[in-house]
């Protein structure tokens, strides 16, 4: 733990992050106040404002990927930044619904470098032994932004216009592009193949086709999202319509899912021996499944106080999974995956990761409420995230009881 604590890298590149993330929030929740809580928007305005972020990622991610192979990671993570918060600026001088996701989409083209590139520099910063509390240290952070920033963002909303909030994303972008001018160059480790760039380009398929842990990691990930991506579409409605609440309790739900992963990353740092990142996972999926279990259960007694502290609880138990989920998804995914294409397959995982999440916000609002109700489909998406960890749980130890890790 001393050697994440110490390492001036890590550190530099958290709280890049952590900068950055602030004024993110402060955005997500100004966009939906205008288009939602104060614009009289449901359903389809949400998923409006994901899918313009989410379908540019799907799109550009594979190229993203080989960028990050191929260009200094230090470059590539200081120019996305830079050109997000030029482009986040234009916000403040719209408030039409089309111009808005016009933005957000191109945000999301620029941005669409930064987790691939997360993804293959981590191993770059510490030793493999190192990579399980390296990347529960940066989900830990993540986790602490998920518990301040929606409380920052509804005091910001609460004294000043959603737009000129914005203002403050704008700024939080060119102090993060400030703060990563000190980490050491990064030089891209696919360089050492640019006499054969065609072949290696390809190379993040066969490497799909040759390690089934990788395969299998990728199943278990697009489908769990699945089951889960209807929380994000549906909670500001779900808390509006059925909690009969607004914005505060909207981020303090947000922000008990961030508690959860501050739990769950602690764990994982304060551990004195390696645990196996498969079990890690499986469990997280497990926990992440009781949040639209409890949705679905509460629904019919919305008046009552204890539902919304029932809702809350599953927020919190919900975000233990999800810290669980997000260190060992990276982790399994750095110790299987030959360095010089880390940043391809990076790109790849979240091409399959925005592909769930694009088919779950385009079914969500199609089958919510016109065709099914809310708490039918919140318990289909719990039935499928039991389906995940069964389905996970008998190919990873069912066979052999051998633990899937490491390379190979």
């Amino acid at each position: 733990m001393k050697r994440i604590f110490g390492n001036t890298s890590l550190l530099i590149l958290g709280l890049a992050e952590s900068v950055s993330a602030i004024g993110d929030w402060i955005t997500f929740m100004a966009v939906l106040a205008i288009l939602v809580f104060r614009g009289g928007g449901g359903v389809v305005e949400t998923s409006g404002v994901f899918l313009s972020g989410l379908l540019p990622t799907l799109i550009i991610s594979p190229f993203a990927g080989w960028l990050v192979d191929r260009f200094n990671r230090k470059f590539l993570l200081i120019t996305s930044q830079v050109l997000s918060g030029l482009v986040v600026s234009l916000l403040f001088f719209t408030i039409q619904v089309e111009y808005i996701y016009a933005i957000l989409a191109l945000e999301a083209i620029v941005l669409s470098v930064v987790t691939p590139s997360r993804q293959a520099v981590i191993p770059d910063l510490v030793s493999r032994d190192d990579l399980p509390k390296a990347n529960a240290f940066l989900q830990q952070l993540s986790g602490l932004m998920k518990v301040f920033s929606p409380f920052i963002a509804g005091i910001a909303l609460s004294i000043m216009e959603p737009r000129t909030a914005i203002l403050f994303d704008v700024v939080s972008f060119f102090l993060s592009a400030f703060v990563l001018t000190f980490l050491p160059s990064l030089p891209a480790h696919g360089k050492r193949e640019e006499g054969n760039e065609k072949g290696s380009a390809a190379r993040p398929l066969a490497v799909l086709r040759s390690i089934p842990r990788l395969r299998l990691l990728f199943t278990g990930v697009f489908t769990a999202i699945l089951g889960i991506i209807g929380f994000d579409v549906l909670s500001s409605v779900y808390t509006r319509d059925v909690l009969h609440q607004g914005e505060r309790i909207f981020g303090l739900s947000i922000s008990l899912v961030g508690i959860g992963s501050l739990i769950a990353t602690m764990l994982i740092l304060t551990r004195k021996k390696t645990a196996d990142p498969w079990r890690d996972l499986i469990i997280g999926f497990a926990l992440l499944g009781s949040i639209p279990l409890v949705l679905a259960a509460v629904y019919s007694f919305g008046d009552n106080p204890m539902a919304l502290y029932f809702v809350l609880t599953a927020c919190l138990v919900g975000g233990i999974g999800n810290g669980l989920v997000h260190v060992q998804v990276g982790t399994i995914v750095q110790l299987i995956t030959p360095s010089e294409i880390l940043g391809q397959v990076g790109g790849w995982l979240q091409m399959i990761m925005v592909a769930s999440q694009l088919i779950g916000m385009v079914v969500t609002p199609i089958l919510v409420p016109s065709m099914v109700k809310m708490d039918v489909y919140f318990l289909g998406m719990s039935v499928l995230m039991a389906l995940v960890v069964v389905y996970l749980t008998i190919q990873v130890f069912g066979k052999t009881g051998r633990q899937l890790i490491g390379p190979g």
